[in-house]
């Protein structure tokens, strides 16, 4: 009779600890889309205030000329927001997987169009909604079904995940392919196709945010007292994490100096989260999930996908993209007509959200010299 008391003692007492560990893993998930949610609202909402400290602190200059916008206010705030936001991103990764964070970066593309639209009199045609709408519905999807598994918190743990044979060979082959890329066919081919800069900084990505996660969930248990900081590995990651997002930015500022932003813009979102749902299922060996919430979940970003396509359509002249047929031409024509109530080579066009929104994670680096940047690239444009 005792010994069937303690089987049952036993087995009641690890189907507790079990819905324990699952309720605490599900909690953890609601924080990181939480923290990713807000990412978005706060990068995505800085660039409107940063936009206001622009207007108004260069009223009767020429558009993107000197650094007036230093003493505004209202740009600081932007710019405050704006860290706050990256911080925000990067703490989601410390506790829900990159395959659900990255895809998200696209809201803060959605706010600032909205927002924009709101307050700047920017004004968005019937397609920017509709790329708007695809998008928040895309995000609702995957934070919905985002996988339910705890991060990773001890970076001895991590450190046998990352040197594991099969992400070693994964890695290995992406960082070839893009050393390949970079000295052989970016060199003949660069200036023809933008895919090839793009790649570059999509693999190097792909792998720098799923290596974040680590690093952020080993920073989070270091700040609930258990110190990872005594082992060599986290350094070993923070000095990876920093090559690698220096590499990823600089390619991908030759990208945007080469073509079209429009243009680059969805086509690296689209390569970059791929890259980065791929090598984050390599690295955590699989995705611990039903078929049916991965297929939805990667349904949830071609939804976003395909949002961030027709948004930036909307922003272009249509009879600018070849591949377009005469119809579609017309229809985007027609809506945009309705919104060129003002002067598109105003102030108020001059930090467009665009690579750095979509990046999430340490983007600050790329706006900081916004206004100037941006000038550069309208010279650029008019004199082509």
């Amino acid at each position: 009779m005792s010994t069937i008391t303690t089987t049952v003692s036993s087995t009641t007492s690890s189907t507790a600890a079990a819905a324990s560990s699952s309720a605490a893993s599900g909690s953890l998930t609601i924080v990181g889309i939480i923290l990713a949610i807000a990412s978005g609202l706060l990068i995505g909402s800085s660039f409107v205030f940063k936009k206001k400290g622009l207007l108004r602190s260069q009223k009767g200059l020429v558009a993107g000329e000197g650094v007036a916008y230093l003493k505004s206010p209202l740009w600081w705030l932007g710019m405050t927001m704006m860290i706050l936001g990256e911080l925000c991103n990067f703490a989601a990764y410390a506790f829900v997987e990159a395959i659900v964070v990255t895809p998200m970066g696209a809201l803060s593309v959605v706010i600032c169009a909205i927002l924009s639209s709101l307050f700047l009199n920017e004004k968005l045609s019937f397609f920017g909604w509709l790329g708007c709408g695809l998008c928040i519905l895309g995000s609702v999807i995957i934070a919905l079904n985002g996988p339910q598994e705890a991060s990773i918190g001890q970076i001895t743990e991590f450190q046998k995940l990352f040197l594991a044979p099969g992400f070693l060979v994964y890695g290995s082959i992406l960082i070839a392919a893009a050393l390949a890329i970079i000295f052989f066919f970016a060199p003949r081919y660069g200036k023809k196709s933008m895919l090839w800069y793009i790649m570059v900084c999509s693999m190097i990505g792909g792998i720098s945010v799923s290596v974040t996660t680590g690093l952020g969930s080993a920073i989070v248990t270091t700040a609930m007292g258990d110190n990872q900081f005594k082992h060599w590995f986290i350094y070993f990651l923070m000095v990876f994490i920093a090559v690698t997002l220096v590499t990823e930015v600089y390619y991908l500022n030759v990208a945007l100096a080469l073509f079209n932003t429009a243009m680059v813009t969805p086509t690296y979102y689209v390569i970059f989260t791929f890259f980065s749902m791929v090598t984050t299922i390599v690295l955590f060996q699989g995705l611990k999930a039903p078929p049916v919430q991965i297929v939805t979940l990667v349904m949830g970003f071609l939804v976003i996908c395909v949002g961030i396509t027709v948004l930036q359509l909307s922003k272009i002249d249509p009879t600018q993209i070849k591949a377009l047929d005469r119809r579609s031409t017309m229809l985007l024509q027609a809506a945009k007509s309705n919104t060129e109530g003002m002067d598109e080579k105003n102030i108020t066009a001059v930090e467009d959200p665009g690579m750095d929104a979509l990046r999430g994670s340490f983007g600050t680096m790329g706006r900081c010299y916004g206004p100037e940047g941006n000038r550069r690239e309208r010279e650029q444009g008019e004199s082509q």
